[in-house]
């Protein structure tokens, strides 16, 4: 093959700029904030004391939506504007979770499970829209209910059928009270415009925490890296992180950035599988968002000519299944000449085959996942196929 012909594709995720030593972990953020973790350990430490309990939490949420208070409070223990110390709903939403926050997949995860709420079949009280509308309804129906007696029974029954999960309570305190959501322009649309506003600040956070570890020595390492990965072949660089690896030399062809740059607008989203594009949640699809941040001409990054796909450095979550599900069609996978290889690093050898099968297991739920596409009897033996015809290679790097 000539040389100027572009023979593979590399795919790179967070573990690329992870063996670049760049401390781009969600963790690794969260201890560059010092004064924001202070508060949200604070906060955390009051809404997990075991003297507040989900009554105490009912009516403060209420309390602080207008309702009188019954009962003593925790609003006076934690009553800090979000909005003034440069904290976001998401802030605090993935820090009260971060204990599961292994990586970017995990973040992608707690993201859809908050915005999919109705789609829930294992937590369905966890519904923070809904409770938000009861307590509209309240606040619509209490004046009436002293007069009306449907008023007052319909009060009582909202009343004993408000939301009792702890979660859901001290996100909606946290809305109400920390980020000053106002109670009375609530709407479907409200809401939701609310927390994308909220993910835009949370990204301009994360995205300028990124920009300041971005150095020669991450240029340096970045360039080996690719080198090892491009086996001397020019290639082309789909990238799902932030960062901008160094390409300096001439192999590297076309690079783009999936999911946005630093220097422009990073983004974080779901997967657009199974939501229409008229609910309030479509805009935070990776689908609407990348559209958004598409220039009006860019570069074919998926040439013919490829006959190597290489991925390093990713964990394969669901909602990035599309992406390399479209990748797959595109070049027809199953009938075609073309190699996968999955790269993984060891970075602790007693765990290498726990590391190995790890790695296989995400392979192969990748595999089986887009085999199903086919609607057929041959996507049920695709890796099998793959495998036999040597196309399909998990290796170490």
């Amino acid at each position: 093959m000539a040389q100027n012909v572009v023979s593979r594709l590399l795919v790179i995720g967070n573990g690329f700029d992870l063996k670049c030593d760049l401390k781009s972990k969600f963790e690794d953020y969260y201890n560059n904030k010092d004064d924001m973790v202070k508060t949200l350990e604070k906060m955390n430490a009051d809404f997990n004391n075991q003297n507040t309990d989900t009554e105490l939490l009912q009516v403060d949420v209420l309390n602080i939506a207008g309702f009188s208070r019954y009962a003593a409070n925790l609003n006076d223990n934690i009553n800090i504007n979000f909005n003034n110390n440069n904290i976001s709903f998401w802030d605090f939403y993935f820090y009260f979770h971060k204990e599961r926050l292994n990586n970017w997949a995990d973040v992608e995860f707690f993201l859809n499970k908050l915005l999919m709420i109705n789609s829930h079949t294992t937590h369905p009280e966890l519904d923070i829209k809904k409770s938000l509308d009861m307590i509209v309804r309240f606040k619509y129906i209490m004046p009436r209910s002293s007069i009306d007696k449907s008023y007052a029974e319909e009060f009582e029954k909202l009343k004993e059928n408000f939301t009792a999960d702890r979660e859901t309570l001290v996100l909606l305190f946290v809305l109400l009270n920390n980020l000053k959501y106002d109670i009375e322009k609530h709407s479907e649309r409200y809401l939701y415009d609310f927390l994308f506003d909220e993910l835009n600040k949370f990204e301009k956070s994360f995205n300028d925490y990124l920009k300041t570890l971005q150095n020669e020595k991450y240029k340096e390492k970045s360039q080996q890296l690719l080198n090892k990965l491009s086996s001397n072949e020019r290639y082309n660089l789909l990238s799902f992180n932030y960062t901008t690896p160094c390409t300096k030399d001439s192999s590297c062809n076309i690079k783009r950035n999936i999911h946005g740059k630093l220097e422009d607008h990073p983004i974080i989203g779901i997967d657009s599988k199974n939501i229409s594009p008229d609910s309030p949640v479509f805009k935070f699809t990776k689908t609407y968002r990348i559209m958004t941040l598409a220039s009006e001409k860019q570069d074919k990054l998926l040439p013919q000519t490829v006959k190597t796909i290489v991925f390093y450095g990713h964990s394969f979550a669901p909602a990035d299944y599309s992406y390399f599900q479209s990748i797959f069609d595109y070049y027809n996978i199953y009938d075609n000449d073309i190699t996968l290889v999955f790269y993984y690093s060891i970075y602790d050898e007693s765990k290498e085959q726990e590391i190995k099968r790890t790695q296989f297991n995400s392979v192969s739920k990748l595999m089986s996942e887009y085999g199903i596409t086919f609607h057929s009897e041959k996507g049920g033996n695709l890796m099998h196929k793959m495998l036999l015809e040597g196309r399909l290679i998990l290796k170490k790097l």
